[in-house]
């Protein structure tokens, strides 16, 4: 059996095991901002740094791509700040992914119809532009590699020679595993406040009420005196005049649905359509991620591997464009094992939708057993109470693998590990790290 995690919130997510036994390094990742650093990684692994607009064939087009450095905010924040600094629209500006919020973050922004003399280079004080140029196309989600990371771990349990001693077997550990497992990761779900895929399950379900009132009331430990009065308060009374007066300005997404429900009581589909369409999703897509992490967790209880398919597997080849998919039989089995080794193919999970072909033998059987412990059925993706956030389904690979991997101590009166690597997108860095520190409280040890 794996080792299982401590953590209460690693459970209440579907992230039940590690790939590792070694006991964790405890500590903290995000002690200063400084101590995570995100750099996107463009296709051909061209790093997103200062300078990077020659290695991307920045030149001419109708597309003006920003470099945007972001310390200590959200994506979504920071966009705003932008679209209002250059007087366009938020909508107007896309990005190849979202970033961490308590990390210093390199990542690039695409506006049209907008002049580089127009973009300020400083906002605030947490938001830099360091390139500006012209590209002939849009960037879009599909165009980056993935990320580099650069994480420096303090205040561990251990003094740092014992540390570091953990770390060497652990990154060993992980080596034989193949990997850790991929799990979707926090920030999928939430640290704070962990019921996007709660209110997710309720939204395809058709439970519109349920769902409201779960992401108005559900009240967190973590969360600000004011927000926790607010929920409080509406949780015992269900006034929504009285709850608008208490609702903090920074609860946009709250204060939108209390709004519509003041003029329309009891329109919970109106209210929730208050929120932007990319919200909505969100709410389907850590549902998703639930249900893989579930899956994957009942895989490593099986003793299944990884990055070693087994009958009844679904494996992806690397080479070429697009996503191809070859089922794992006995017939084919050392022959697709072969190719994974060489590391021109992976063993990869559903993340349901309704068009999902179910994996079959064990691995099916276990995907099976979630949705019906779950109560849910591939058909209710479609999400007919709420069709734009409908889903067909897709794969994600079981293993994670970071590549680059290197670690050093630094000693003195803050000792810390800091932990170098690069990702490739969609996956977590907190995934990673987690093998490494085995936190017992993920959310106030920065995770």
């Amino acid at each position: 059996m794996p080792l299982r995690t401590r953590s209460a919130l690693d459970e209440q997510l579907g992230m039940r095991y590690y790939s590792t036994e070694r006991d964790g390094i405890g500590g903290v990742l995000r002690e200063r901002v400084e101590d995570f650093i995100v750099v996107e990684l463009a296709l051909g692994k061209v790093p997103c740094t200062p300078g990077c607009s020659k290695e991307l064939g920045g030149g001419a087009g109708d597309y003006l791509w920003l470099l945007l450095e972001k310390r200590g905010i959200d994506t979504v924040t920071a966009l705003r700040a932008l679209a209002r600094a250059i007087g366009v629209d938020r909508r107007k500006l896309s990005v190849a992914g979202l970033k961490d919020a308590k990390a210093v973050a390199f990542q690039l922004v695409c506006v049209e119809g907008v002049e580089s003399e127009s973009v300020p280079m400083q906002i605030g004080d947490k938001l830099r532009v360091h390139d500006v140029f012209r590209m002939p196309f849009k960037l879009t989600t599909g165009m980056l590699y993935g990320n580099f990371f650069s994480v420096n771990v303090r205040k561990l349990e251990a003094p740092l020679e014992e540390a570091a001693k953990r770390v060497g077997e652990i990154a060993e550990e992980l080596r034989r595993a193949g990997g850790a497992p991929n799990y979707y990761g926090y920030q999928r779900f939430g640290t704070i406040r962990p019921i996007t895929h709660v209110v997710g399950k309720y939204v395809l379900l058709g439970r519109l009420e349920d769902a409201v009132w779960e992401l108005l009331t559900r009240v967190f430990p973590l969360e600000s005196p004011k927000a926790k009065e607010f929920r409080s308060y509406l949780a015992s009374t269900r006034d929504i005049q009285g709850a608008l007066k208490l609702v903090p300005r920074r609860l946009h997404h709250e204060r939108a649905i209390l709004e519509h429900l003041a003029k329309r009581p009891g329109d919970y589909a109106g209210a929730l359509r208050k929120l932007p369409v990319a919200v909505r999703s969100l709410f389907v897509e850590a549902y998703q991620a639930y249900l893989f992490n579930l899956v994957l967790s009942r895989r490593l209880e099986e003793g299944l591997p990884l990055s070693k398919p087994v009958p009844g597997d679904l494996v992806a080849l690397l080479a070429g464009s697009g996503l191809r998919l070859i089922r794992c039989r006995d017939s084919n089995v050392d022959k697709l094992r072969a190719l994974v080794e060489r590391g021109e193919a992976e063993v990869v999970g559903n993340v349901f939708g309704y068009a999902t072909v179910l994996a079959e033998g064990l691995p099916g059987m276990i995907e099976r057993e979630v949705l019906a412990s779950e109560g849910v059925s591939l058909e209710l993706f479609q999400v007919r109470s709420m069709p734009e956030a409908a889903t067909r389904g897709t794969v994600r690979p079981l293993a994670l693998r970071p590549e680059s991997f290197e670690w050093f101590c630094v000693d003195g009166d803050d000792p810390c590990i800091s932990f170098s690597f690069v990702l490739r997108k969609g996956m977590f860095a907190t995934v990673l790290l987690r093998e490494f520190v085995k936190p017992c409280d993920p959310a106030r040890q920065g995770f």
